[in-house]
């Protein structure tokens, strides 16, 4: 596969995405909630991680457009709409009880990550180094959230 068609294929799957949170918003927190964590995870560990560990070739539009769609995602994020009381169960979910134990901590969580996400774009536009460094700084901030708020996949 050419470096062209891997990007337009990068970016049709991410396109497709954002398209999908969008219409998750309609069926339910559960599924909206999912379907967002699934878009910036996609973003994240399906193409940036991946470059940085060098799976998949680096590519500077790839990268960046996966960065755009993963701050796209993360600016959907309302966390009383997505995280209301009562959708702590059901849907397959993998949201912790903690997240409605500490409801402030978990906002401040988020905030930390709608926070971090818009302030590596400049490291992202700076080439593979520049891109590990990002991918440091947004991987500490979803770690430390999900080993609070989520509960670990079997």
């Amino acid at each position: 596969m050419t470096k062209t068609s891997r990007t337009i294929l990068l970016a049709t799957g991410l396109a497709a995405a954002i398209g999908f949170v969008t219409a998750a918003h309609a069926l339910g927190p559960i599924e909206t909630r999912k379907a967002t964590m699934k878009t910036i995870g996609g973003g994240f560990g399906g193409v940036m991680v991946k470059m940085v560990k060098g799976e998949v070739p680096y590519d500077a539009k790839a990268a960046k457009e996966a960065y755009d769609t993963m701050v796209a995602a993360a600016k959907t994020i309302d966390v009383d709409a997505l995280f209301p009381k009562g959708s702590e169960t059901g849907g397959d979910t993998t949201a912790a009880p903690k997240i409605w134990e500490d409801m402030a901590g978990f906002k401040a969580a988020m905030a930390k990550m709608k926070e971090t996400l818009p302030g590596q774009a400049d490291n992202v536009g700076k080439g593979l180094d520049g891109l590990k460094v990002a991918v440091g700084e947004i991987g500490k901030t979803c770690k430390a959230c999900h080993d609070t708020y989520r509960i670990p996949k079997m």
